[in-house]
């Protein structure tokens, strides 16, 4: 009976997380994920990906997991990867990159053509190619689940900390977690986009007895974006 009770409540919770209130003070600027950008190919909205840089040269990814050890690992295979020429923009981004392991990353906006499906890279290792016009660090916004509740969810980058509530086809970020996983009484969630691909992080939270769900404070990197947010890097808050 906890059990159902539990599955049911978490149902219960995701079915309110809807549409959000609109506010006259959207942030901007806005950014498309680029898993998305990768479908449409030719888009003239700035991208969010992460910069990774390694032996091999530096490469876009549209997510990083955090936590399978001291080296970030891409959430997608090569074949999603965009791959950079080298050049002197790519040389000043990597000085300024994070160093994590046997990588450094960086989280950026791009913008410029991309190529592909195709086979680029050492040993055509990458499923795509961007020639770049810009490439900036990506100014991540500072929020909390209350105040990204209530925003327009129209593309910004955002990091937000919250307790994180999935299974394997729905998830959601509320602001605080009661006893056995469920959000705290009259806390706010948003939508998180499923499934999630950080099976690394997953694998470090609480489960449910019995069931599917887990759950654990994390911090989000990410896309608020159609109604949804949208995961470029998660890691687990201790404590």
């Amino acid at each position: 009976m906890q059990r159902l009770l539990m599955v049911c409540t978490f149902l219960a919770i995701l079915a309110s997380c809807g549409d959000t209130p609109a506010s006259p003070s959207a942030p901007t600027p806005t950014f498309l994920p680029l898993d998305a950008a990768l479908g449409a190919l030719r888009t003239s909205s700035p991208i969010s990906a992460y910069l990774l840089i390694d032996a091999s040269g530096a490469r876009l990814v549209a997510g990083l997991s955090f936590s399978s050890g001291a080296t970030p690992t891409p959430a997608d295979l090569p074949v999603r990867h965009v791959w950079l020429d080298p050049g002197e923009v790519i040389d000043d981004l990597a000085a300024r990159a994070q160093p994590a392991g046997a990588v450094r990353y960086l989280a950026v906006a791009v913008t410029g053509d991309l190529e592909g499906p195709g086979a680029f890279g050492p040993n055509g290792a990458f499923g795509y190619r961007m020639r770049l016009r810009t490439i900036t660090p990506l100014p991540w916004q500072e929020t909390t689940v209350a105040l990204l509740a209530t925003t327009p969810a129209v593309g910004q980058a955002v990091r937000v900390t919250g307790g994180l509530i999935a299974s394997q086809n729905e998830a959601i970020l509320a602001e605080a977690l009661g006893p056995g996983g469920a959000p705290a009484p009259q806390t706010r969630q948003v939508k998180l986009r499923t499934p999630l691909r950080d099976a690394a992080l997953l694998s470090r939270l609480t489960t449910t007895p019995g069931s599917a769900v887990r759950y654990g404070m994390v911090q989000v990197e990410g896309i608020w974006r159609d109604g949804v947010l949208v995961p470029m890097g998660m890691r687990k808050v201790e404590g």
